[in-house]
């Protein structure tokens, strides 16, 4: 059985959620960033993630703190996954929770000490979940062992 790490008791932490309009002029504007079709009535699914994270009602900042780290720190964006349940809609308004759903330290001989923290994102419409983001993040632990 190993030790609990720093951070293991975040684990099952929500989000303070929130909601996020998927704009029509948005769901167009990144179709055409991402060279898909703009005319297509069905939004491109890189918007659950971003609707996710417009979402989930607290800063970036707010969520390094959350593992005593800061932008400075130099935090990096590890795993993503998306599950749509149902289509996104350009017009509809999402309701945004999320949770931390995993803490992991590792230790690398050139990295040196990191945690990967796993989060979910979720879309829920009419009470019905419609997509689900799984994203990690990578904190650098310069001065753990």
């Amino acid at each position: 059985m190993s030790d609990p790490g720093p951070y293991d008791d975040r684990v099952g932490r929500e989000f303070p959620g929130g909601s996020y309009t998927l704009e029509p002029w948005r769901a167009w504007l990144v179709a055409d960033t991402l060279l898909d079709d703009p005319t297509d009535d069905t939004p491109h699914p890189v918007l659950a993630w971003m609707g996710g994270v417009a979402g989930m009602g607290m800063t970036w900042d707010d969520l390094f703190a959350w593992f005593d780290a800061s932008a400075d720190d130099g935090p990096m964006f590890g795993e993503h996954s998306t599950t749509l349940h149902q289509p996104l809609e350009a017009g509809a308004t999402y309701v945004v929770s999320g949770r931390i759903v995993s803490v992991q330290r590792k230790v690398g001989k050139r990295a040196g000490a990191f945690d990967i923290v796993g989060y979910e994102l979720d879309l829920h419409h009419g009470g019905d979940l419609v997509a689900r983001c799984y994203n990690s993040l990578v904190f650098p632990r310069r001065d753990a062992a």
